[in-house]
């Protein structure tokens, strides 16, 4: 019998019906009954000696204005409780950090709570990785380590354009997988998986927030992880809790080098409309690489621009022995974003009048 937490808000839950079942779990004493809270997990950083992001945390702009003036900007301003980049923005005064802050109070966040506190906090300038773990009493195991392709786009400052593998062996990697190690122990995470996402600054990896859970994205990288080193997060989670000795048999690092090539490509949207059509779709399932396509817009939707992980259309998992081909269907993915051919959208009449004036006239 386990109890396992099978997403982000399910972290406190997990956390406290497995402690009050007697069953293996990571313990909620010490302030650690909610290891979700991104103040609690910088505390604990800072006070376990490891570069931490200076940061000042409320639930009026009077718990956080001194900060704010003080602190260069950009800042960050963001839930203490959130996933997929829900309400974090980087805001570049001090009059726009306060809008965000009171718009944070007062909205209900998808994956936190309606009055929970927001955080501000330095801009880190650097590269995102994320570091995926399997722990078991104590002894943590590295499943991947992954870099984010975040970049800014339609007014969305961090708009994850996907994700590539990691080789553990290399240098970055290390560094990576030491600090975030240190970090795990920090928050006393002595079971299950987890989702550790750092910035690697001029001066060293710090912490952006650990998911104590699988890595996300409803499960879609599994195929990809489980190509590239044998096995995944989600089947070592599991032998961690019911079969010890199958944990204890697998690597403490990711195979290098990997056994194919492959990487996650999130579909972004630069254009606004209702979908008549989804073309884009059929062609991207033909691209030689691909093994896994979820589509999250339909035909009827409403098509936003995308600024967050929860506005991309789609996410293509891409597998390939060959590395030009690969980087060749992210290209021909690329274009077809820029170019709006993964969506036809409802013209509206006066365009198609302008459109077909144009036409006749040129």
């Amino acid at each position: 019998v386990a109890v396992i937490c099978g997403g982000e808000t399910g972290v406190k839950v997990a956390d406290a019906l497995a402690e009050f079942m007697g069953l293996r779990g990571n313990s909620t004493a010490d302030g650690m009954d909610n290891r979700r809270d991104k103040r609690v997990q910088q505390n604990a950083v800072k006070k376990a000696g490891l570069r931490s992001v200076r940061s000042a945390c409320g639930t009026t702009w009077s718990d956080v204005a001194h900060f704010a003036e003080q602190e260069k900007y950009p800042l960050i301003v963001k839930p203490v409780e959130s996933a997929g980049s829900d309400g974090v923005k980087k805001c570049n005064t001090k009059e726009e950090a306060q809008q965000h802050f009171e718009l944070l109070m007062n909205s209900q966040r998808k994956c936190g709570a309606q009055g929970a506190a927001v955080l501000l906090q330095e801009f880190l300038k650097g590269t995102e990785y994320i570091v995926d773990a399997v722990t078991c009493d104590g002894v943590h195991k590295i499943t991947m380590v992954w870099v984010y392709d975040r970049r800014a786009a339609n007014e969305g400052d961090f708009v994850n354009f996907g994700q590539k593998c990691v080789l553990a062996d290399l240098d970055v990697a290390q560094q990576l997988i030491k600090y975030s190690k240190a970090c795990l122990d920090a928050l006393r995470i002595t079971n299950g998986a987890s989702h550790t996402e750092v910035m690697l600054t001029e001066d060293g990896p710090c912490l952006v927030e650990v998911n104590s859970r699988c890595h996300g994205l409803s499960g879609a990288w599994m195929p990809l992880v489980q190509a590239l080193t044998g096995y995944n997060q989600v089947g070592v989670c599991v032998d961690a809790f019911v079969d010890r000795g199958a944990f204890e048999k697998l690597p403490e690092l990711p195979p290098s080098p990997f056994l194919a090539e492959g990487e996650i490509v999130n579909l972004i949207s630069y254009h606004e409309g209702i979908v008549e059509a989804t073309p884009g779709f059929q062609r991207v399932r033909q691209l030689p690489s691909l093994v896994y396509l979820e589509e999250t817009v339909h035909i009827g939707d409403h098509l936003c621009k995308t600024t967050d992980l929860f506005t991309v259309t789609g996410m293509a998992v891409l597998i390939h022995g060959d590395p030009k081909c690969l980087a060749a269907d992210v290209a021909q993915i690329r274009q077809m974003e820029m170019d709006g051919e993964l969506f036809h959208l409802k013209t509206p009449l006066l365009t198609r009048f302008a459109l077909r004036l144009r036409r006749a006239t040129s």
